[in-house]
C-alpha cells in the first residue's frame, strides 16, 4: 500500500514536486495548495485525516506545522545555495552592467555561510550581502519589513527572497525583487526523504500494541450494586462491548474477575481506532453503557513484554487523579492523553537533557511531569496558568496541582502575578507566570 502524503506550499511549487513525484510509484501525493503561508494550519488541518505524510515546499510552512504538532511525520524541500545560481543569473541579465559593479542584495531564508561559499565560487568579491537567516517564530511581516526598509535606505539594489508570499509583495511595493525556488535536486532529496519516513510509518505500525482496561475502585463498585444481578447484567454488557472491539480490531480479548481486561493488536489499528492517538471510542462506550468509572493504558512495543510494560506505565497515568482516562505510550517513552480529551498532550516521559533532570530532582517531580507542562502550556499557547487549568489539563485533582505549582515556585519556575476570580463563590485563584525559557521539551 502506497503512502498518502499531502503537498503543502504555494501553487506553482506544489506543481514542481508533484511532478518531481512521478518517478516514486511508492508515494501516493496529493495536492494541498494555500494562498498564504499563514494559511498553513487550515491547511494541515483539512489533510490531517487523509495523509501518512505531510511534505512541505519549504522550512516556513513547515515550521509553522510543527508548532502546532499535528502528529504525523513531517519533510520538507531545503533552499541551499545552489538555488542561489539562477537568480544571480537572472540578476545579471537584467543589468549586466552590475556585474563589474559592487553587488548590494538583501537576502532571507538561505543561511549565511552557505551562502557567502556560492558568491565566492562565482568570483563575485565586491559584495555587500545582507542576510536574514531563517528563525523559528520569522514572519512574513517582519522579512518584507527587512528587504523594503534596507531598499528603501539604499542600501540594496535588489532583494532576494525565498517566501512566495514575500516576493509578491515587494513586487506590489515595487521594490526590485527575485524569488528563489528549490532545486530538483533539493526536492528529489526531500522526496527521498518522506519514502524513507513512509517505510519507517509502515515498521512502526507492526508493532505489538497491548491496552489494558481498569474499572476503577472495582471492589467498592461490587460492594455499592444494588444487586449481584445488576452485577453480571453489566459485566455481560461490558463482555459485549469488548467482543463487538475485538471483532472491529482483529484484537484478541482476554477478561479477568478481577475487573481488569486487556486487548492485543498492532500499532497501525491502534492509530486507526484512536484517529492518530486523539480519541478513545472504548473508554467512552463502556463508561456511557455501564456507568463505570474506568482507565485504559495502551503500550506499544516490538515484543509483549515490552508493549504490556508500557501499558502499564500508561494505566497508572490515566488512573492519576481518579482514573477515568485513556493513555497511550510509545516504545520510546512518548506519552499521548488524556485521549478524548479537549487537551490531549503529547509529551515524552524520559529526558537526556542534564539542567531538566536536574530541575526536575530539586522539585520532587518526574522528568516527565515537566515535559507534560511544557507540552501543555504550548497547546493552551500561553505562559500562564491557575492551578484549576493545569488539573484540567493534566487530568489531576486540584490539590496535585497546587502542589506541583508550589513546587516550581519554590524553584524559581513559576512565579504568582496575578488572581482571577472564579464564577460564583469561591477564593480567588493565583495566576502563575512559568519561566520555560531554560526547558527543552524532548
Amino acid at each position: 500500500m502506497n503512502m498518502k502524503v499531502a503537498v503543502i506550499g504555494p501553487h506553482d511549487l506544489v506543481e514542481t514536486v508533484l511532478q518531481a513525484g512521478e518517478v516514486f510509484p511508492e508515494l501516493s501525493m496529493f495536492p494541498a495548495p494555500y494562498p498564504h503561508e499563514q494559511d498553513t494550519l487550515n491547511v494541515v488541518a483539512g489533510v490531517r485525516e487523509r495523509a501518512d505524510i505531510l511534505l512541505f515546499t519549504g522550512p516556513i510552512p513547515y515550521r509553522l506545522a510543527l508548532d502546532s504538532d499535528p502528529g504525523l511525520p513531517m519533510v520538507h524541500v531545503h533552499y541551499s545555495g545552489t538555488a542561489l545560481y539562477k537568480v544571480l543569473f537572472d540578476f545579471f541579465r537584467r543589468r549586466p552592467a552590475a556585474f563589474d559593479e559592487e553587488v548590494r542584495i538583501s537576502v532571507d531564508v538561505l543561511q549565511t555561510q552557505e551562502l557567502a561559499e556560492q558568491l565566492d565560487e562565482l568570483g563575485l568579491t565586491r559584495r555587500q550581502i545582507h542576510v536574514k537567516s531563517y528563525a523559528s517564530g520569522i514572519r512574513h511581516d517582519d522579512l518584507v519589513a527587512f528587504h523594503y526598509d534596507l531598499w528603501k535606505k539604499g542600501r540594496v539594489t535588489a532583494t532576494v527572497t525565498c517566501v512566495t508570499s514575500v516576493y509578491q509583495q515587494l513586487s506590489e511595493l515595487g521594490v526590485p525583487a527575485f524569488r528563489v525556488i528549490p532545486t530538483r535536486s533539493s526536492i528529489r532529496d526531500c522526496l527521498s526523504r518522506a519514502l524513507l519516513e513512509g517505510k519507517s510509518l509502515r515498521l512502526s505500525r507492526t508493532q505489538i500494541a497491548i491496552g489494558i482496561l481498569s474499572i476503577d475502585h472495582y471492589e467498592r463498585v461490587l460492594k455499592e450494586a444494588v444487586s449481584e444481578y445488576d452485577i453480571q447484567r453489566k459485566k455481560i454488557v461490558l463482555q459485549q462491548i469488548l467482543v463487538d472491539f475485538g471483532e472491529a480490531t482483529q484484537s484478541l480479548i482476554k477478561w479477568n474477575d478481577s475487573g481488569e481486561a486487556s486487548f492485543i493488536t498492532t500499532h497501525g489499528i491502534i492509530e486507526q481506532v484512536t484517529r492518530k492517538f486523539q480519541e478513545a471510542p472504548l473508554l467512552l462506550e463502556v463508561m456511557e453503557r455501564l456507568q463505570w468509572n474506568a482507565s485504559i493504558g495502551i503500550g506499544l512495543g516490538r515484543t509483549a513484554n515490552e508493549a504490556e510494560g508500557k501499558a502499564r506505565e500508561a494505566l497508572q497515568k490515566a488512573k492519576a487523579g481518579g482514573g477515568g482516562n485513556c493513555f497511550l505510550m510509545m516504545q520510546d517513552g512518548l506519552v499521548y492523553g488524556p485521549l478524548g480529551s479537549e487537551l490531549t498532550l503529547k509529551y515524552s516521559a524520559r529526558s537526556e537533557d542534564p539542567e531538566l533532570i536536574s530541575l526536575a530532582k530539586k522539585a520532587g517531580l518526574s522528568v516527565g511531569t515537566i515535559n507534560k507542562l511544557i507540552s501543555l502550556c504550548r497547546r493552551l499557547g500561553t505562559s500562564t496558568l491557575t492551578a484549576a487549568q493545569l488539573a484540567e489539563g493534566f487530568g489531576i485533582t486540584l490539590r496535585s496541582a497546587r502542589r506541583i505549582m508550589a513546587a516550581l515556585e519554590k524553584y524559581g519556575i513559576a512565579s504568582i502575578v496575578g488572581e482571577e476570580q472564579p464564577v460564583g463563590r469561591g477564593r480567588p485563584r493565583q495566576i502563575y507566570a512559568l519561566n520555560l525559557e531554560n526547558l527543552r521539551s524532548e
